[in-house]
């Protein structure tokens, strides 16, 4: 069956080419940018989460959600979490996205992403009690001099949960109002990608350590104005680190990230789970969990999440990362997930999605490729370019690729190496 894939396309680089102020990043232009640490990485100042209520314990531990962030009708499929956009999103994504009804797209313009016709906004709700801690702002600027603006907001659900919105459209005038006269906390970001957008630049502002008070139904804003979905993650601090192959590269934000449907009452997150699909539910996800998965790491072998030239703390650039996981639809796939570590050896960014095989050197399960010395083939059928992988060692991957067959005897030629 034909998956929808167009909507999660269009999401990704409308807020992947907008990072906040205090991430960071490396675009072609860049100015004002925050320096990096050998340390734990702040991930925003949110000082003000530590201020919040203590989180509930019990039976009612994660019960901190009471209804849907939109109306029923305005939206459709809920995909789960570890979603794959290379380069943009090349490891398992960390959080949910939650498909726009209604939503329509400009004619794709070539080198381009495809872009949501702008108008179709949804009124956005807090889904429980929380506290707005950190509101970004993003804003396109046009050659034009026209500026779209988009926000995110980083808010509390307690003082050891926290959460994200992105791909906000607008805010409402209660959060208008508290940030009107503000300066942002730090210098802002500006920047410009012309390989991809050479018609605008953009600029990003964070205002941390907020703390607006919303109850459960309030309006906070729009979502859907210049995006096809509405980003959602859920980091509980509570949890346990998900189990990767080396745990000490990955920051409690990834490790910690969640899966927000697990949080409202049992009936109601029945009912949510209902639509965790493909943006038009024409596929729904039925195997467990059904929410998705985001370390996929076997240890020893070559499924997971594999880095190239990261030093300590993994702290979030996808652009040049390596996935080989499941699909997060359908799992019985696997997917090959490359960002842009390899296009100037001729490498391309891409994914590759097949059914895995259990024996032989031809779309081998990952899981069962191991440091052999042998070079495995991975070919989806509809692309010329076929992946070539071999492991060196238990914690070392090489990456290259062949325009040839998956027959025959295979050499690595130019290849990326990756390492855990």
């Amino acid at each position: 069956m034909k998956r929808a894939l167009i909507p999660l396309m269009a999401l990704v680089f409308a807020a992947t080419a907008l990072p906040t102020a205090s991430a960071s990043v490396a675009p072609e232009t860049l100015t004002s940018a925050s320096s990096s640490s050998a340390a734990l990485p702040r991930q925003g100042e949110m000082d003000t989460l530590q201020e919040l209520p203590n989180c509930p314990k019990g039976a009612k531990a994660n019960q901190l959600l009471t209804q849907f962030p939109l109306k029923t009708g305005d939206h459709g499929g809920i995909s789960p979490l570890g979603n794959l956009m290379p380069p943009s999103h090349t490891l398992p994504t960390t959080h949910i996205y939650v498909s726009i009804a209604g939503t329509t797209y400009l004619p794709v313009i070539p080198g381009q992403p495809p872009e949501v016709a702008p108008g179709n906004s949804k009124n956005l709700y807090a889904p429980g009690r929380m506290w707005i801690v950190q509101l970004n702002t993003f804003d396109t600027i046009f050659a034009d001099g026209t500026v779209r603006n988009e926000y995110d907001y980083w808010f509390g659900l307690c003082n050891q949960v926290k959460g994200r919105f992105g791909h906000v459209s607008g805010i409402s005038a209660k959060i208008s109002s508290v940030i009107k006269g503000l300066k942002p906390s730090e210098p802002c970001v500006e920047y410009s990608i012309p390989t991809q957008w050479p018609d605008r630049s953009f600029r990003s502002c964070a205002y941390n350590n907020l703390k607006i008070a919303l109850t459960a139904g309030e309006l906070i804003g729009e979502a859907g104005g210049y995006n096809g979905n509405l980003d959602f993650k859920l980091v509980d601090m509570r949890r346990p680190d998900a189990k990767f192959a080396n745990q000490s590269r990955w920051l409690p934000e990834i490790a910690r990230a969640v899966c927000f449907l697990d949080y409202y009452p049992v009936k109601l997150k029945k009912t949510l789970y209902g639509f965790l699909g493909n943006s038009d539910l024409s596929i729904k996800r039925t195997v467990e969990p059904r929410c998705g998965q985001i370390a996929q790491d076997v240890a020893g072998s070559a499924k997971g999440a594999w880095l190239y030239q990261v030093t300590g703390w993994f702290t979030g650039r996808e652009d040049d990362q390596l996935a080989l996981v499941n699909d997060n639809i359908e799992p019985q796939y696997q997917v090959v997930s490359m960002g842009a570590a390899g296009v100037s050896k001729g490498i391309p960014s891409g994914t590759w999605r097949f059914m895995p095989q259990a024996s032989g050197f031809v779309n081998r399960d990952f899981s069962q490729v191991k440091p052999d010395g042998k070079v495995y083939c991975y070919d989806d059928g509809r692309q010329e370019t076929k992946v070539l992988i071999t492991m060196p060692s238990a914690t070392k991957l090489r990456l290259g690729t062949t325009t040839g067959s998956c027959t025959g005897v295979l050499t690595l030629g130019d290849y990326v190496e990756f390492d855990r």
